[in-house]
């Protein structure tokens, strides 16, 4: 699910199953977060700067610009009208900016924009009356009732000023118990502020935060996290954890402030991502972004685990050599550099005689040699990946080289001059072949067998050549694949905007028998190779804020200025984006751009199962859902004992265990592993479905503790890590608690039999000895009676 828009605000219930998200136009979506369905949609109609669920789940409360709007909070069942307006609570002067409830949920208190802070009842009472705090000299970030209840309030402004209002007991009368200002130095103010319990934490201008204690407001803790200023922040509910947000570099972290340690820190790229590439075991994708870094993100957490920010201008190019544990990156500063994933450090740095910008980058099947195509020189460079020294340039090129490749001892380039070169890098005999297309190629990849390749040019056409004998196989019209909206500058109409629309990266499946193609559009399309058909388009975003989404304008957004949508209105509450001189409102030259969604790169997985692409809005990776693998048992209504004891009984032991595992009883699962011969049970696992090994594993981790039989199914164990494995390494995240547990039982059984063995060592010796000394004096007694 998504927003129309780019999402503004969001509210959690108290119970953790209910969400609703606002966008910046205030159109909100309802979600079951457990179930992740969509239950509504509704329009504010009107920008929300801020919602909050009260305490007990049964109301939320909304900002809606100068009002504070109660509404019914909506149940988990599809209503016809989930929200409900309960009533409105007027009186601020300007935009209403942060909402609290009161821990009964009696009384919320909001601040505003006009500098103060009010105090409402939920329902009409008759010894209450709404009351106005003053006293802020700026806006108001955040304002709460205190740790002792709903007659204390802190308030924070963005001056930096920390208030303490008290309500006396015997007048009513609210008043300031105490004021507190954070030191700002260099002009620094208040962007954000939490409070949970007795805990305030608040976020500044210049990366820092200051954790304080309530109602006293002594300084516990202070740590600079960014170079940009702190958007959000949160407290988890124990107090342990802070969570901190910082739009400008796209950061998350977590902060456990006991012992000052990261508990999560993520930063996405600054800008846009330019490249991507998978490693050849599926479990990590490199990318590259024009922040200049490149980082490497795990397929199963989808958290980014090292960065490598050597690179002084945009990364073009990354590429993973075969061993997977090398990524190469080409840059416009002119450098290819490789990055070793073992010591997470730069070990190579390629350049070129001259200064020049690269564009791509590969390398062969052995990792030895390494290829880089310039945009300025026109040339492929190659290095040798031991030495690092530059081995040849190739010149032919009449245009900027836009992708390159190796297939088998060749290197394929192509090029702005609209032809392909096919070079001999290791004969060193220079082009071999020229393919000559009908316009500027934007992207070349070889299919995995090394007999094909499919070149995409920038009038939206893909071509596919036989290697080995440089003709034609076909080609794919993607024109009408690639859907185009309209500009809010455009002054032709979308179907006309087609023209500039083309592919401008190319992936192969691991069989080669479709393709997948990305470009200058909001879809990613698949074809057959073979048929040369589309066999399905994805979508990457919907969201509006995005230029070019929709095929028609509304003419009256226009002015005689430009775009309605593209002008700044706001008027900024600090200085610190005014830049022309007299201007004490803002910028008043200062435009809105909206960016264009755009594929940037796409890869498919080595494995097959999935694929990924660097978009505008981000890495997307898509993958086949492996839930719903085909197990013909589903389809037999008679799951029962009777069934899985006749199934034994006719030595079908994979259906009968399948039938065990789906009654989820471990005394049915024992009873069939146990009748399971043992130089069977290779076959049996060999058989059995990956979803259906998971839960055998966690049924053998408590067997391992507690049968008698513990060798027969430390054979089970050691047969299903031995056949499964690759598939199990891939899902290691989610069962690895199953082989924590595998670990534990089996360390405890080996201390078990460890001691009784060493115990049983010396009653053996006794025994051994008891026994010479019977024996010896039966010896002697029998020669006795012979004498």
């Amino acid at each position: 699910f998504e927003t129309r828009k780019n999402m503004q605000c969001f509210t959690l219930s108290p119970c953790g199953n209910m969400l609703v998200c606002v966008d910046v136009e205030g159109r909100a979506i309802l979600v079951n977060l457990k179930k992740r369905v969509l239950l509504a949609h509704h329009n504010f109609k009107k920008p929300v700067s801020a919602l909050s669920y009260s305490p007990d789940g049964a109301h939320i409360a909304v900002a809606h610009g100068k009002h504070v709007q109660l509404w019914l909070a909506p149940g988990a069942r599809k209503e016809f009208t989930p929200f409900t307006l309960v009533r409105t609570y007027p009186g601020q002067y300007d935009e209403v900016s942060t909402i609290s409830w009161s821990a009964c949920s009696r009384y919320l208190v909001c601040g505003s924009v006009d500098m103060t802070v009010k105090v409402l009842s939920r329902e009409p009472e008759e010894d209450f009356v709404p009351v106005t705090l003053t006293g802020h000299k700026r806006a108001v970030v955040g304002a709460w009732f205190g740790p002792a209840g709903a007659h204390e309030v802190v308030s924070v402004s963005a001056d930096g000023g920390m208030f303490h209002w008290e309500r006396s007991s015997a007048t009513g009368k609210w008043s300031i118990s105490s004021k507190h200002f954070v030191n700002q130095a260099g002009g620094t103010h208040i962007t954000c502020a939490a409070l949970q319990s007795a805990l305030l934490v608040v976020g500044l201008s210049n990366g820092q935060f200051t954790l304080y204690d309530i109602p006293t407001f002594d300084q516990i803790h202070t740590l600079s996290i960014s170079q940009k200023d702190i958007s959000t922040v949160s407290i988890s509910p124990s107090g342990d954890l802070l969570a901190f947000g910082c739009r400008g570099l796209g950061q998350l972290l977590v902060w456990e402030w006991k012992s000052e340690t990261y508990v999560l820190k993520q930063q996405g790229h600054s800008y846009n991502m330019n490249c991507v590439s998978y490693s050849p075991d599926s479990l990590s994708i490199a990318t590259g972004g024009d922040d200049g870094k490149v980082k490497v993100w795990s397929t199963e957490t989808g958290f980014c685990y090292v960065t490598f920010n050597e690179h002084t201008a945009a990364v073009t190019d990354v590429h993973f050599r075969r061993s997977g544990h090398v990524v190469l990156s080409a840059s416009l500063d002119g450098t290819v550099r490789a990055f070793d994933l073992y010591r997470y450090r730069n070990f190579r740095t390629m350049t070129c005689r001259t200064p020049v910008q690269f564009s791509c980058v590969t390398c062969d099947a052995s990792g030895e040699i390494v290829a880089a195509g310039t945009t300025d020189t026109f040339q492929v460079c190659t290095w040798n990946m031991q030495t690092g020294r530059l081995l040849e340039l190739l010149s032919g090129h009449e245009g900027p080289i836009s992708s390159i490749v190796f297939t088998e001892g060749m290197l394929v380039s192509s090029s702005w001059d609209k032809t392909t070169r096919v070079w001999d890098t290791f004969e060193r005999k220079g082009t071999t072949d020229t393919l000559t297309l009908s316009s500027d190629c934007t992207a070349v990849v070889a299919s995995p067998d090394n007999t094909q390749i499919a070149v995409a040019t920038l009038n939206s056409e893909i071509t596919f050549y036989d290697l080995k004998l440089c003709v034609t196989l076909g080609s794919i019209e993607g024109r009408n694949d690639l859907w185009a909206g309209r500009s809010k500058e455009d002054l032709i109409s979308a179907q006309s905007q087609k023209r500039n629309r083309c592919f401008t990266s190319l992936s192969y499946s691991a069989d080669g028998s479709v393709i997948l193609a990305g470009g200058r559009s909001k879809y990613i399309c698949i074809y057959n190779v073979e048929q040369t058909v589309l066999i399905k388009r994805f979508e990457v975003s919907r969201n509006l804020s995005y230029d070019a989404m929709l095929q028609f304008l509304r003419s009256d957004n226009m002015t005689d200025q430009g775009p309605l949508d593209q002008m700044d209105t706001e008027e900024f509450e600090h200085g610190s984006e005014i830049s022309l001189p007299g201007v004490t409102k803002g910028d008043f030259s200062k435009r809105r751009v909206a960016p264009h969604i755009n594929v940037h790169s796409v890869q498919f997985c080595p494995t097959g199962q999935s694929w990924c692409a660097a978009t505008t809005e981000g890495l997307l990776i898509f993958s086949l859902d492996n839930t719903l693998t085909f197990d013909p048992i589903d389809l037999d209504t008679d799951v029962t004992p009777q069934t899985m004891r006749a199934a034994l009984k006719a030595e079908s032991y994979l259906k009968g265990l399948v039938i065990a595992l789906r009654l989820n009883t471990s005394e049915l699962v024992v009873e069939v592993m146990e009748q399971v011969p043992q130089d069977q049970i290779h076959y049996v696992v060999g058989a059995l479905p990956i979803h259906h090994v998971t839960a055998l594993l966690k049924f053998l981790v408590e067997l391992l503790a507690t049968s008698k039989h513990l060798h027969f199914y430390i054979i089970w164990v050691n047969t299903i890590l031995t056949t499964h494995g690759p598939a199990l390494k891939k899902n290691s995240s989610q069962i690895m608690s199953t082989l924590n547990g595998i670990i534990s039982a089996l360390t405890s059984q080996t201390r078990t039999l460890g001691s009784l063995c060493d115990s049983n060592q010396y009653s053996m010796d006794v025994i051994l000895t008891l026994g010479k000394t019977r024996s010896f004096r039966n010896e002697s007694t029998a020669e006795m009676e012979v004498f």
